[in-house]
């Protein structure tokens, strides 16, 4: 039996959707400065075996990405046009051609010495990389494929013969990184800014329950979640073949409150359980367009289930799972033997349980957010699932009858009904990783599990417990 049986239940559900957040589009980063900025050196003219480049976000003030590609054979190299910022007057880029032409003789004389690599034998390439606006209105990089470089020693002019291309062909071995998770003093590197994954939501739902006599629901008073995932995100090919694919991830002020109130009358025999989803949304990620997408998905489910229940009153009921800054989950996407976890388990913090008149039963209610990554890069992908149950509330009550007392706490007033529970406060965190297309995930991780019980309380309700009736003595006298 079902809350979703139409034929037992009203359900009444407040579901949030946020529409679609667009990812952030990230912006190169010139190392070199803007080309007016000063004149470079001319060794940035120079051909390379590897070549570095970085994105930031728009306000351009920290990146967040790197990729380093690596040109190991001898018939190849790599030039970004980046390193050669101020020496051109002029950079024109056509289908099958791009003619740079030169400030000075100087400056062409060096670069027709270290291009004319490409003219030596027939195999040889390089792979030049147009940064945002050196082929005019385009805004982010460009690759192309150099085989062959003619000049015009007058006008001070190469004309490079260039195929376009993308930077899944070019990349063939590289390194990838995305965001960064500071744990400790924090390092000198290129990447200072943490990609993060928003956690800061209101999740208010409500519901009713109606089967065979009980017309009760259940409404949220105070759910919420806050804070932040960090992430980092490493990925690396040698000739198009995955050596490395790592990620960490660690909690930034994380928490998420439950409290709920169920109120009715009636009774059920048999439970009803039900999850179902509350929120369903697109959080911001990341887009290098042509190399990254980092897509996140939040959802979060809440769960129930009453189980032999018989209700004249509210309960009401929470806790707030926080999770530690110092929890770190660094996972291996390639070789899950050397995946490590620490820091995980929650911090609970309970909500004081209100019982006002009669009920009988178990009563079982939980928050399930689940964060979902999804990481393309260059031609290879991963599935990232962090799946959550923080917290976990489940009561066993029962009603208590008495005409001594049905409670027995320290201070409280003697009445003669009450209710006694016996109350578990719990929390799970899984994470499971699977390469893009596949059905199976490569592994999963349980994180932490936590099955708290508290001490049984009782709530007294009802008339206060009469005051036995004094004995009056006697006295009789004889004359």
């Amino acid at each position: 039996m079902l809350f979703s049986n139409a034929a037992q239940v009203a359900l009444s559900l407040l579901v949030l959707n946020a529409g679609r957040v667009a990812a952030r589009s990230l912006v190169p980063v010139r190392r070199s400065g803007s080309s007016n900025a000063r004149r470079a050196e001319v060794a940035g003219l120079d051909l390379q075996s590897m070549a570095t480049f970085l994105w930031a976000d728009e306000d351009g003030d920290v990146a967040i990405a790197n990729l380093t590609i690596y040109m190991p054979g001898e018939a190849e190299n790599i030039l970004s046009m980046e390193s050669f910022d101020g020496m051109t007057k002029s950079i024109e880029c056509n289908p099958d051609t791009v003619a740079i032409t030169f400030n000075d003789d100087a400056t062409f004389a060096y670069a027709q010495k270290v291009w004319d690599w490409v003219n030596g034998v027939e195999n040889n390439s390089f792979v030049s990389i147009a940064g945002p606006g050196d082929c005019g209105d385009n805004e982010n990089r460009k690759p192309f494929v150099v085989s062959t470089i003619a000049y015009d020693e007058e006008a001070n002019k190469a004309t490079l013969a260039a195929q376009w291309s993308d930077w899944q062909t070019v990349a063939h071995t590289y390194d990838l990184v995305v965001g960064s998770v500071a744990q400790g003093p924090m390092a000198k590197r290129d990447i200072e800014k943490s990609t993060s994954i928003d956690f800061n939501h209101d999740l208010p739902f409500s519901f009713a329950v109606g089967a065979n006599g009980l017309n009760a629901a259940i409404a949220c008073t105070n759910c919420s979640s806050t804070g932040q995932f960090d992430m980092e995100f490493k990925l690396s090919t040698k000739f198009f073949v995955p050596t490395g694919a790592s990620m960490k991830l660690s909690p930034k002020g994380v928490s998420a409150i439950a409290q709920v109130k169920l109120s009715g009358s009636g009774s059920v025999t048999d439970s009803l359980t039900k999850e179902f989803e509350i929120i369903a949304i697109p959080i911001g990620g990341l887009n290098i367009p042509g190399v990254l997408e980092l897509g996140p998905f939040l959802t979060v489910s809440v769960g129930a289930e009453l189980s032999a229940i018989s209700i004249t009153a509210s309960v009401t009921g929470g806790a707030t799972a926080k999770l530690s800054d110092h929890a770190l989950l660094e996972v291996d996407l390639l070789d899950p033997t050397k995946n490590t976890f620490s820091g995980w388990e929650p911090m609970i913090d309970t909500v004081d349980v209100k019982v006002d008149a009669s009920i009988s039963g178990g009563v079982a209610v939980f928050l399930k957010p689940a964060i979902e990554l999804k990481a393309e890069a260059l031609g290879q992908g991963f599935e990232i699932g962090i799946n959550m149950k923080i917290p976990n509330i489940s009561a066993k009550l029962a009603a208590i009858a008495s005409s001594e007392g049905a409670c027995t706490n320290p201070g409280d007033p003697k009445t003669t009904l009450g209710v006694s529970a016996g109350i578990n406060i719990g929390a799970s965190l899984n994470f499971a990783a699977t390469q893009s297309g596949a059905t199976d995930p490569l592994f999963t991780v349980q994180l932490a599990a936590l099955d708290l019980p508290l001490a049984a309380v009782c709530f007294p309700f009802g008339d206060p417990v009469a005051a036995p009736a004094r004995r009056h003595s006697r006295q009789i006298s004889h004359m």
